[in-house]
This record gives C-alpha cells, structure tokens and sequence, in this order.
C-alpha cells in the first residue's frame, strides 16, 4: 500500500526509534521501516549503559552529559511505561597505584567539564563493592547516569511514536530509495509498498552502508563485536555497574591491562552491572566480526579477566553468552548528519554508546530537518568529516 509522509526512519533499533519518536513529538508524519521486529540487531545485544566515563575531554564530554540528560528525562518524563532504569552511580575501577594516578587525572578533566564524580580509595570502594578483589587500589565514582533494559526501551519508545501519531512497519524490508529529476528524495520502495517522502533517515546502524548506496551516499561505518555474558539470579556479585579504567578508554584504542594474548587480541576486559530481572551482565570485548555467533575462547577469557576483579565469580554459572556488533566510525564518534543529496540523512556509527546517544540524535536530526539551530555544533558529526 502507497502512503506519503513528512519522513521515513529505516531501522527499527534505539537510534531509529529515537529519530521516528522526536519527529512525531514535533508534528511530523513518520514512517519506521524495519526489516524484522524493532530491537532486532544490536539494540538487543548491549548492555544499556548511560554513563558518562568514556569520552575525551572538552566538547565530547559536555555534549554526553547533554545526550545522558536526554535519557534520563525521555525515561522519567516520557515514556508510559517502565524500562528497568537502575540509577545508582557506578565505579571505574584501579588496578594500582599506577592506574590510581592516571584515574585521578580523568576524574579532574570530568569535573572540569562539570561531570559529577569524585576518587574514592580502597577502603571506601570495599565497603560499597564487599565482593571486589582486595588488592584492587581505588576507583572513580561517577554519580551521574544510570542503566536500564535495551529491549523495554525499545518497545516502549515504539508505542509512543505510534500514540504520537507515527506508524512502524516492522517485517519491511527496504528495495530501494528513488530520487526526482533535482536529485532529492521521492520515495522509498519497500516489499510491502512504496511510501512517497521528501526525507529519510538511514538510521540502520551496521547496515546504514548498503541503505546509503541506494542513493550514491558512501557512510563509513564498520562492524565492531562486542560479546557478554549473562550471570544467574541467585547471586549478587556487584551493588552498581562496575568497570575496569580501561573501559573508559575502549573507543580511543588504548592498550587494556589484561597482558593475556587474548585480551590484547580481541579487546578483553572487565564490566559488571546489575540488571532490573536481578541477573548480573559481564563482559566485556571489542574485535572486527561480522557475526553475533558465540566465539567461545573469547567468553572463556572474559570469564577469566572478571574473576581478576570479583573472585566469586568463578563460582556463579553463566545461564547464557550474545554477542553484538556496534557501528564503528573511523574516529569513533557518531555521523549525525545532512549529505549531498537533498533529504537524505545519516545517523549511525555510535560506536557502543547507542543507548546513551540516541534520544539526543533524534533531536538533532528533527531540528536539522525543521530548519531550526540545533543543540550542539554538528560539525563534529557530519558525514563529511572524514
């Protein structure tokens, strides 16, 4: 069936529905388009977290705190339903003195750029994580921020784009996207119908490359797999998302301390959060894949790297392992962004922090399609950058 709209969203996951939901917020007609059921891809195979530990000083980190800001009001103020939001702090954790240094360093640059965190020493991290190894030195407390369920997310943002008047196609798979005669955007034909439109979105995540070459739009984004592994119930490791310092560097390539060739090869380190069902996630790693099937050496060593920082986990069974691939963008940060053809916009290449950025992208997508100034300086996000 043909239908003519203000904008059609392709990609059915947090950043796509983020964009689908600011445009329908704003009065505009809107179709979501995607190929399976929303949160199909890597929406359901991430841990959630909205923190704000692992970007660069300066403008980087002043725009996070903005896209965190954005989740926290989309969470609380919003949506209809509740998404497993856990809003407790979380620790980043130093190994030695060493590390303890260099953690001191971060958490200046953070209060610089009016992040909420403070050092704590050894004794105060025990007596808030009582299962941690007793040689770990110290951490960073970040107090802003929180985590919450990818998939209730998910879902409960697409019933608000539909209650706000916009529509989701789900099991549509897009053919091809034609242009008119000046080069702009005419329609998008999908396997259920063409739906005529002057804007799209291709918010597709992993995939956004094959939607940009429907229009001639070369989008430099690769895959990136990053594996968890999911505790049972029955046992409490940590009272708050937990990471070693190397995470917070993870999307500026920095060497972790695992020595273990399997760490250095395939982006082993620590992560532990607690989860609204009561289960604990455990990972983490980042490598080139492009499949989510288990690789079991890479879980093994996960296990392995965890066990350094929470001994008891050696003994708590792991119920299940998923693996995800995230965007990853040459220099490690989103493409938000117009491109030469009229109409056509990217959002994608999120590199691991979807969950944390997506509201603020959609905003940013719908104010540059409005006409109106938006709430950061795109330069950094635009396509054309690289």
């Amino acid at each position: 069936m043909n239908k003519s709209v203000d904008a059609v969203v392709i990609g059915g996951g947090i950043i796509g529905l983020s964009n689908a939901y600011w445009l329908a917020k704003r009065g505009l007609s809107v179709v979501l388009v995607e190929t399976g059921d929303l949160a199909a891809g890597t929406s359901a195979r991430c841990d959630g977290n909205n923190y704000i530990c692992d970007t660069a000083p300066g403008e980087i980190t002043q725009t996070m705190r903005l896209a965190v800001s954005e989740v926290e009001n989309l969470v609380k103020n919003e949506l209809d339903e509740d998404v497993d939001w856990i809003e407790n702090g979380m620790f980043t954790l130093a190994e030695d003195e060493e590390q303890f240094e260099q953690a001191k360093k971060q958490c200046r640059e953070k209060q610089e750029d009016g992040v909420k965190c403070r050092m704590v020493d050894s004794k105060e991290l025990h007596e808030a994580e009582p299962h941690l190894a007793p040689d770990i030195y110290g951490a960073i407390e970040f107090a802003e921020g929180g985590s919450l369920s990818p998939i209730l997310l998910c879902f409960a943002l697409g019933r608000k784009v539909e209650k706000l008047g916009g529509e989701i196609r789900r099991f549509t798979k897009v053919m091809g996207i034609k242009r008119s005669t000046d080069g702009s955007i005419e329609k998008v034909v999908t396997d259920k119908g063409d739906i005529f439109t002057k804007n799209v979105i291709d918010a597709a995540g992993v995939w956004s490359p094959d939607i940009g070459k429907m229009v001639g739009v070369e989008i430099p984004v690769t895959m990136m797999k990053g594996d968890l592994l999911v505790a049972e119930s029955d046992v409490k490791i940590s009272n708050r998302y937990v990471c070693e310092i190397g995470y917070n560097f993870l999307r500026n390539d920095m060497k972790l301390s695992g020595e273990d060739a399997m760490c250095q090869k395939y982006g082993i380190g620590f992560l532990t959060e607690p989860t609204g069902a009561n289960n604990s996630l455990i990972g983490f790693s980042k490598y080139p894949g492009t499949d989510t099937g288990t690789n079991f050496d890479v879980t093994r060593a996960m296990a392995k790297r965890a066990v350094r920082f929470y001994p008891m986990i050696a003994n708590v069974n792991m119920i299940r392992t998923y693996a995800g691939l995230r965007p990853w963008s040459p220099d490690h940060e989103p493409i938000i962004s117009k491109t030469n053809v009229p109409g056509f916009y990217v959002c994608s290449g999120h590199c691991g922090s979807g969950i944390a950025y997506g509201p603020l992208s959609g905003k940013l997508i719908a104010q540059m399609i409005l006409g109106e100034a938006t709430d950061v300086n795109m330069d950094r996000y635009n396509l054309y950058r690289f």
